[in-house]
C-alpha cells in the first residue's frame, strides 16, 4: 500500500476504498481495486440526464517521469498521447505512469449501467490532476470501480489490469478450448477494401472494384476477402432508404449478386462483405420507408466531440423491440446476394444517445410520440441484433466492429466481456493517405491502442492502407514523404498485427514489390494469397514512454516485438531522421528470455534504407570483447525489421540458421518448422515454409551444403516428388548466405557436413 500511495499520494483523500489483491508467490506485480460509493437513488432522483460522480485522485507522485494515455478525443476512437494532461471534456480509457522502477496502470471499469473513465480538471492551474469519473444512465445503485496495477513493464501492467477487471465483473477470460484462430475468416488472408480505392478520380462503382481485383491477379496477389465499403447502399439525405444497392454503384450490373459472383468465380475471392452503420446509415433510416414494417424511435444525441451532427441532433432508428427483425431481414437480403460478412460502423453513436422516444406516424406524416425507451436496453439490443443476424445468415459472427472505441464497447460484451470469443474490432482512427503527418501517428497510436485491445476478447484491426503513393482527386501522384515510402511504412507494420490485413489500392496502381513482401502462394496454381503475418500479439519495452519517439529532433525509434522479430519505425513528426541501435534488451524481448541467457543468434535485417540490410552473427556472451552495437539509420517514414534466430551448431566449428522467407517483411513467420537431425557424420536441416518465397540459410564457412531437396506440400499435407533446386550462394567472409526460391508451401531438406 505504501508503494501505491508513493506513486499516487492523492488516493488517500480521494474517497476510494482501496483493496489490495493478495499476490501469488510468483507474482512480480501488485494489483489494487479502488471502490467508490456513488450517489444514492434518493440523492439523484431529481436528475433527469446522466448522473455524474467524480473523484479527485490527485497528482502523480514525484517519482513519475513519463506518461502514456489513451483518450477518446473523438467519440469513435482512442488516441495515444505521451503526456499526463488529461482533458476535462473527453474521456481517458486508461493511463500508464512510469517511474524508474515501475509502470502504474489505472483502468476504470464500465458496466451496463455505469461507465467509468478518467478526466482532467476544469481549471488550467490544476491540469495535472486525475479524476475518476462515473456516469450512470439512471439512478440504479452502483459502486464505481477502478483497477490499479504496479508492474515492472507496461505490458504486464495492462495485462494484469484487464485480468483483474474480468474478475471484478465476473466474466471469463480467453477460453482454453477456444476455436483456433484459423477458424476466423481473415486469418492469414488478404482483404481488399473499396474505401480509399474508389475515391475520385476513380468512379465509385462496382466495376472499379472488379478492376482492382483484376490488377491484383495480374501481379500475382489474390485477396481472399473483398469488402465493399460506404457508397454502395440505397441512401438519401444520409438516411437508409431500403436494403437494396444504390443503382449508381451497380452501374452496368442489375444486382449486387452479380458483382459478388464475378469476384468469387473469376478472382477466387472466398468472402465478400459490405459496410453499414449500427443504425442503418449515418443518420438512421427514412421513416416513410421503414415505419410500416418496423417500430421506430426518435433519438437525441449528446455533444461529445467527433460527429458532424451537433448536440441535440435527432434521427429515427429501429425500436429495440424491432431491431432484431430489422437486422435479420437486412442480413437475409445480403446473404441472398452472396454476402458473408459485414463491417458495422459508427458503433459509438449508440453510446451517445441521451434520450429515445417511441414514434408513429399518421397517414399525413405527422409524428405521434409514445413512451420513452430505456437507453441501456437500447444499446444492448442493437449489439445483440447485429450479432444474432450474422450468426443466422452467415453461420458465424463475421462482423468487423468499427468506430466504437468507447468504454461500453471495449469493456462490454464485444471486448472485455466477450467470454473468450474473439471479435474483430478496429484499433484506430482512419488511415488518411492524403495527410502527410498522419502516417507516423497512425502507426504510433495503433501500437499503444493494441497494448490494451490485445488483452481483451478482441482481434485488433490495424486498418487498411495503400501500397502506392497518394493519388489526388486530380489524378496527380504524390511522391513526397507521403509517396512511395508510406506504402512500405504501413505494410511493414501491418504484418505485426494478428487481425485482418487490408489493402485499399486504386485500380492498376498497386506496388507489386510491397505486396509480395506480405504474401505468398501455397501452390504454383492460383489460389488466395497467404499473408505472412504475426501469430502472437506484439509487446513493447518501457522505451515506448520516451517522448523522443514522436518529437522532432534527436529522435528515437518506435519498437515492437513479435514472433522473434523486432520492428522499428521512424514515427517522428515532420522530416526528422533518426539513428537507432539493436541492443541485448531488444534481442531478449524478441526471444522472450533473460538478457543473460541469450545464445549466439543470427540477425536478419531488412529496411527501407538498403544500407541497414544485412545478415550477421551476434555472440553476446563475451563480456570482455562484446560485439559492437548494430546501427540502424532511418529516414522519414523509414522502417526496419530484424529477425532473431538461434544459431544451430554443426560439429566443433560449424554454425547455421534459417531466418525464414527472406523476401517477406516478417521472414521468420514464413516458415512453420525448422529441425536438425544428426546421424553419425550426416546432418540434415529440414525447413517447412508457409508459402512461396525465397528461403534463406546462413552458415559459417565450415558448413558445407552437400545437396538440397524441395518437396511441395499439398492441402492434405502430402508431399510431391522431390526436386533439386538451384541454390544461390553469396560469400560473407567467414560465413555464406544461401537462398533458394520456392513455388509454394514446401518442405526443404538441406544435407550438411562440416
Amino acid at each position: 500500500m505504501d508503494q501505491l500511495l508513493g506513486y499516487l499520494p492523492g488516493l488517500a483523500a480521494s474517497g476510494a476504498h482501496i483493496e489490495p489483491v493478495p499476490p501469488k508467490p510468483s507474482d512480480n506485480f501488485c494489483v489494487y481495486t479502488l471502490l467508490f460509493s456513488l450517489q444514492s437513488e434518493e440523492e439523484s432522483s431529481r436528475i433527469t440526464g446522466p448522473i455524474i460522480s467524480s473523484f479527485n485522485l490527485g497528482r502523480p507522485g514525484e517519482g513519475i517521469t513519463n506518461t502514456l494515455r489513451l483518450t477518446r478525443d473523438k467519440c469513435y476512437w482512442l488516441f495515444a498521447h505521451q503526456d499526463g494532461i488529461l482533458p476535462s471534456h473527453t474521456d481517458t480509457q486508461i493511463i500508464a505512469l512510469r517511474s524508474s522502477k515501475h509502470v502504474i496502470a489505472l483502468l476504470p471499469l464500465t458496466t451496463d449501467a455505469c461507465m467509468g473513465t478518467l478526466r482532467g480538471p476544469l481549471f488550467e492551474p490544476e491540469k495535472d490532476l486525475i479524476f475518476a469519473r462515473f456516469e450512470r444512465s439512471h439512478s440504479a445503485t452502483e459502486t464505481g470501480q477502478l483497477v490499479v496495477t504496479v508492474a515492472k513493464d507496461v505490458n504486464t501492467a495492462i495485462k494484469e489490469a484487464v485480468i483483474q477487471a474480468r474478475l471484478l465483473l465476473n466474466v471469463p477470460g480467453p477460453l482454453a478450448n477456444a476455436p483456433p484462430l484459423n477458424s476466423y475468416i481473415f486469418e492469414n488472408k488478404l482483404t481488399y477494401c473499396t474505401w480509399n480505392s474508389l475515391q475520385p478520380p476513380t468512379p465509385t462503382i462496382g466495376a472499379s472494384a472488379l478492376n482492382a481485383l483484376e490488377h491484383f491477379h495480374s501481379i500475382g496477389v489474390r485477396p481472399a476477402a473483398f469488402l465493399i465499403d460506404d457508397a454502395w447502399q440505397d441512401v438519401k439525405s444520409f438516411r437508409l432508404q431500403s436494403f437494396g444497392c444504390k443503382q449508381l454503384f451497380l452501374g452496368k450490373f442489375s444486382h449486387l449478386s452479380e458483382i459478388v459472383k464475378i469476384a468469387k468465380d473469376k478472382y477466387g475471392v472466398e468472402q465478400v462483405g459490405v459496410w453499414h452503420t449500427i443504425q442503418g446509415y449515418w443518420q438512421g433510416v427514412e421513416p416513410s420507408k421503414f415505419a410500416s414494417q418496423y417500430s421506430l424511435i426518435r433519438v437525441t444525441k449528446d455533444g461529445y466531440p467527433g460527429p458532424a451532427e451537433e448536440e441535440g441532433f435527432e434521427c429515427y432508428i429501429p425500436h429495440p423491440d424491432s431491431v432484431q427483425r430489422f437486422f435479420n431481414d437486412y442480413y437475409a437480403t445480403l446473404r441472398i446476394a452472396g454476402i458473408s460478412f459485414t463491417k458495422c460502423d459508427n458503433m459509438a453513436s449508440i453510446d451517445h444517445i441521451i434520450s429515445a422516444v417511441e414514434v408513429t406516424f399518421t397517414k399525413s406524416g405527422e409524428e405521434i410520440f409514445g413512451n420513452s425507451v430505456d437507453i441501456v436496453a437500447l444499446r444492448k439490443a442493437y449489439v445483440q441484433a447485429v450479432t444474432t443476424a450474422a450468426l443466422e445468415s452467415f453461420g458465424a459472427a463475421n462482423v468487423i466492429w468499427c468506430m466504437g472505441m468507447t468504454p461500453r464497447v471495449l469493456l462490454g460484451e464485444i471486448g472485455l466481456c466477450g467470454k473468450g470469443v474473439k471479435r474483430v474490432v478496429r484499433n484506430s482512427d482512419d488511415y488518411y493517405p492524403n495527410e502527410p503527418d498522419s502516417h507516423r501517428y497512425h502507426i504510433f497510436t495503433n501500437t499503444i491502442n493494441a497494448l490494451l485491445l490485445n488483452e481483451l476478447d478482441v482481434q485488433p484491426d490495424l486498418d487498411m492502407f495503400q501500397s502506392h503513393p497518394y493519388i489526388s482527386p486530380d489524378d496527380e501522384v504524390n511522391n513526397t514523404n507521403t509517396g512511395t515510402s508510406q506504402g512500405s511504412f504501413h505494410a511493414s507494420f501491418r504484418v505485426f498485427g494478428t487481425g485482418p490485413i487490408t489493402i485499399t489500392d486504386v485500380p492498376y496502381k498497386s506496388s507489386q514489390e510491397i505486396l509480395t513482401k506480405m504474401v505468398g502462394d501455397t501452390a504454383p496454381t492460383p489460389a488466395p494469397s497467404v499473408v505472412v503475418q504475426a501469430s502472437t500479439a506484439f509487446t513493447v519495452l518501457n522505451d515506448v514512454f520516451d517522448p523522443r519517439i514522436m518529437s522532432p529532433g534527436q529522435g528515437k525509434g518506435l519498437k515492437v516485438y513479435a514472433d522473434k522479430t523486432i520492428g522499428i519505425w521512424n514515427v517522428q513528426s515532420g522530416d526528422g531522421k533518426l539513428v537507432e541501435f539493436i541492443s541485448p534488451s531488444d534481442i531478449s524481448q524478441a526471444l522472450g528470455i533473460p538478457s543473460n541467457s541469450i545464445p549466439p543468434v543470427i540477425l536478419y535485417i531488412q529496411s527501407s534504407n538498403p544500407a541497414n540490410e544485412r545478415v550477421i552473427l551476434r555472440t553476446l556472451s563475451n563480456a570482455l570483447h562484446p560485439d559492437p552495437p548494430i546501427r540502424i539509420e532511418l529516414d522519414p517514414l523509414g522502417w526496419a525489421t530484424v529477425g532473431v534466430v538461434k544459431a544451430e551448431f554443426l560439429g566443433n566449428q560449424g554454425k547455421f540458421a534459417c531466418p525464414g522467407l527472406v523476401d517477406k517483411f516478417l521472414a521468420l513467420q514464413g516458415i512453420t518448422e525448422a529441425r536438425v537431425r544428426c546421424e553419425g557424420a550426416h546432418w540434415t536441416y529440414t525447413v517447412i515454409s508457409k508459402c512461396s518465397g525465397t528461403l534463406g540459410l546462413w552458415a559459417t564457412s565450415a558448413v558445407s551444403v552437400k545437396s538440397t531437396e524441395v518437396n511441395l506440400i499439398g492441402e492434405d499435407g502430402s508431399s510431391t516428388s522431390s526436386s533439386r533446386p538451384q541454390l544461390e550462394t553469396q560469400d560473407l567472409g567467414k560465413a555464406k548466405w544461401i537462398t533458394v526460391k520456392l513455388k509454394g508451401r514446401s518442405k526443404v531438406v538441406f544435407h550438411l557436413a562440416e
